[in-house]
């Protein structure tokens, strides 16, 4: 898939379809109805970003 914000975002939930198809899941949407549950992509700004990555981080150092 194209280069997205949502790709390292703890938001994030990949969706497969049974064709294969991959779809780009924003949680975040649940929580608050102004994020689309599945944004147009590419995503290059996003005010719920948060990065997976930190938060990874963090869980280790618990």
């Amino acid at each position: 898939m194209n280069q997205t914000l949502c790709n390292g975002c703890l938001h994030l939930r990949e969706v497969v379809s049974g064709k294969g198809s991959r779809f780009l899941l924003c949680q975040f949407s649940m929580q608050d109805k102004r994020f689309p549950k599945y944004p147009q992509q590419p995503v290059f700004r996003c005010a719920a970003f948060e990065s997976a990555e930190q938060d990874n981080a963090e869980q280790k150092t618990d």
